[in-house]
């Protein structure tokens, strides 16, 4: 492609280096704690209210274990999230392995969540568009399929995790098979 000289982002050749530092930066964006925690807190309300034969979603085990589980991951996120605020201030640790880990963890955990919203809805869960029984607005549905999309955009879950695996971790590169044409 050419393009007039006085367009080039950064410098003529390194458009892969802007590309791959703007996905660094759209891929930690992706893993923010304190919205899982906002939308968290609404999932604990819906499973207070939403019944199964008189009995409450998050008084039955099966949900309730996996609200605690996400709770758990929620919270390790944040830990995660502050350890990289701190090493950014303090400027004396290594946080690309910390930092690789966001986008994946994040767009996962985050579908897993609505998942779980769309399943202590029943039936219910399913609804879309104007149907008179939908709850809260449709979100649910809407939040479950675009973190779908964001787990696959921006880099697969299986691209993070070669990601990870080759540039956090050191582990040598998937071997590339030879073509015979």
């Amino acid at each position: 492609v050419r393009i007039p000289a006085d367009n080039i982002v950064g410098e003529r050749g390194q458009g892969w280096l802007v590309a791959n530092k703007t996905l660094v930066h759209e891929r930690g964006s992706l893993g923010d704690p304190n919205k899982m925690i906002r939308r968290y807190d609404k999932l604990v309300n819906l499973m207070k209210t939403e019944t199964l034969n008189g009995i409450s979603m998050i008084d039955r085990p099966v949900y309730r274990d996996r609200l605690m589980k996400i709770q758990g991951r929620i919270l390790a996120m944040k830990c995660n999230d502050l350890r990289l605020l701190s090493a950014k201030i303090n400027k004396n640790q290594d946080t690309q392995l910390a930092s690789m880990i966001v986008k994946l963890q994040g767009t996962e955990l985050r579908h897993e969540l609505e998942s779980l919203a769309i399943d202590v809805m029943g039936e219910l869960g399913l609804a879309y568009g104007d149907n008179p029984y939908i709850k809260g607005g449709g979100s649910w549905q809407y939040q479950y399929m675009y973190y779908l999309g964001l787990i696959i955009g921006g880099g697969t879950s299986q691209i993070q995790k070669n990601i990870i695996s080759e540039r956090g971790l050191g582990m040598p590169r998937e071997p590339k098979i030879e073509r015979k044409d």
